[in-house]
C-alpha cells in the first residue's frame, strides 16, 4: 500500500484501487489541507478517477470552505465517488450536512462502517 503522510491527514491507495483519505484526529482542516489531499490523491492514483474512502480521527474540525471546495468539480478531480465512514453520531451528522446541503459532484454515500463503505466502493471500480 502506497501511503503519503501529510500534516493533518494521510492518503493512501488501498489494495482494491481506493483511495483512502484519513483525517488526523484532532485536526483543523482548513482549505489549504484541502489541497494538498487532492494533489496526493493525484499522484498516488497517477492521474486517474478513484473511488475514495474518507474517515476521521475523534475531534476533527472542518470548516466552511473545505465543505464547499470538496463538494466542486475542482476538488473532484480525481474522485469517482465518495464514502464517509463515521464512528460517531458527531460525524455522522457533519457527513450528512455535507450531502444535502454541500451536494457533492460526485456520488456520496456516508457508512458506519469502513467496510460497508468499501463494498459499496467497489461498484465503481473499473475491472
Amino acid at each position: 500500500m502506497k501511503v503519503i503522510e501529510l500534516k493533518k491527514s494521510s492518503v493512501s491507495l488501498l489494495d482494491e484501487g481506493i483511495l483512502h483519505i484519513h483525517l488526523k484526529g484532532g485536526a483543523e482542516f482548513e482549505l489549504e489541507d484541502a489541497v494538498l489531499v487532492v494533489e496526493a490523491m493525484g499522484k498516488l492514483g497517477g492521474g486517474k478517477k478513484l473511488p475514495v474512502l474518507i474517515d476521521a480521527g475523534e475531534f476533527v474540525s472542518i470548516d466552511k470552505e473545505v465543505r464547499i471546495f470538496s463538494a466542486s468539480p475542482e476538488s473532484n478531480i480525481y474522485t469517482l465517488a465518495d464514502a464517509i465512514a463515521y464512528v460517531s453520531l458527531a460525524q455522522k451528522l457533519i457527513a450528512d450536512f455535507y450531502i444535502k446541503y454541500n451536494k457533492p459532484v460526485v456520488p456520496t454515500k456516508d457508512f458506519l462502517s469502513k467496510e460497508d463503505a468499501i463494498e459499496w466502493l467497489k461498484t465503481f471500480v473499473s475491472k
